[in-house]
């Protein structure tokens, strides 16, 4: 069994890939819910939405998020009255967070809403949320505190980040088999998903933390940086106004007490010892993930690293 910590961007990718050489049905993914929020009185959690809909072949990959081919008529009807959204969901993918929002209304926690939903959507992999308690980013910028989503889509990361909070973390247990799956996982991989706001709010609950720092030695990350920018989103502003360097080495430093091995991209090669030099083994390989050859080639490259390359199916 693999046990994946993933945000909504970037690591998709790589499931996609990992799913192609072991199968889902021997993959735990533990999502952020950071970036969990309300939007027109539904329960909208991006990130695990974006990994179960991968899982389940219907992911939107020109977006990484919401479903293919979706229609927007609810959400233009909204705009028109004048009740816009933060987020753009579509008319299919709405029926899901209606469906989660009622089921959530019943008692029922995030974790078992979600063991529900994959069920739905025919996904073997177990999906789970970090926490069943409520953590929320919170960016403190130089104009004021915001979410994430007002932060990145209503503000396009315009402002000088001062600090970022979990808020709720430090009272947040781990959701229902969280823990087991780190402790029970022949490789913990972190997954190319910004280090700040995808990865942070998971290993800001103590919980989390701690297993991981005592399982150290088997935890591998993947950069979603190559060559000082981000693949995507705003891990690039966010690290900068944390003091980080934007690069594989400034990953490395965010992670450094509880990863011993880092895969970077080829053309981060020249950053090796100073990787290094934090007690972290470094693999280098092509990191961009256009297509599923390349999303399989680079699974394939981190399991090696993790040392699992006997468990690959054939392909």
């Amino acid at each position: 069994m693999l046990t994946v910590l993933s945000g909504g961007t970037g690591t998709p990718k790589l499931l996609q890939g990992l799913v192609h050489l072991v199968g889902q049905e021997n993959l735990s993914i533990i999502v952020n819910t950071g970036e969990d929020l309300e939007i027109s009185g539904l329960y909208v959690s991006p990130d695990i939405d974006t990994v179960m809909y991968t899982l389940a072949g219907v992911v939107n990959e020109e977006t990484w998020y919401g479903l293919r081919e979706d229609t927007f008529e609810e959400h233009e009807k909204l705009k028109q009255e004048g009740k816009s959204e933060l987020l753009r969901i579509g008319d299919l993918d709405r029926k899901v967070k209606q469906l989660r929002t009622i089921l959530l209304k019943t008692g029922e926690p995030l974790s078992a809403v979600t063991r529900e939903l994959c069920r739905r959507f025919d996904v073997l992999a177990n999906v789970m949320p970090m926490s069943d308690d409520r953590v929320t980013t919170r960016i403190h910028t130089e104009v004021g505190t915001m979410t994430f989503h007002e932060f990145w889509v209503a503000r396009r990361a315009q402002d000088r980040v001062k600090s970022v909070l979990f808020d709720g973390a430090e009272l947040a247990r781990a959701a229902p088999g969280v823990l087991e799956a780190i402790e029970d996982g022949e490789a913990i991989i972190i997954g190319p998903s910004n280090p700040v706001t995808s990865i942070g709010p998971i290993v800001a609950i103590r919980e989390i933390r701690s297993a991981l720092k005592k399982l150290r030695e088997k935890v591998i990350a993947v950069s979603p940086i190559i060559g000082g920018s981000p693949v995507s989103g705003p891990a690039g502003a966010l690290m900068r106004g944390l003091g980080y360097e934007i690069s594989p080495l400034g990953v490395a430093q965010y992670y450094c007490d509880f990863i011993s091995g880092l895969v970077i991209d080829r053309r981060d090669e020249t950053l090796r010892p100073k990787i290094e030099d934090l007690g972290i083994a470094v693999f280098s390989t092509d990191l961009l993930m256009p297509d599923l050859p390349s999303r399989v080639k680079l699974a394939r490259s981190v399991l090696t690293f993790a040392g699992i390359k006997a468990k690959f199916r054939s392909g």
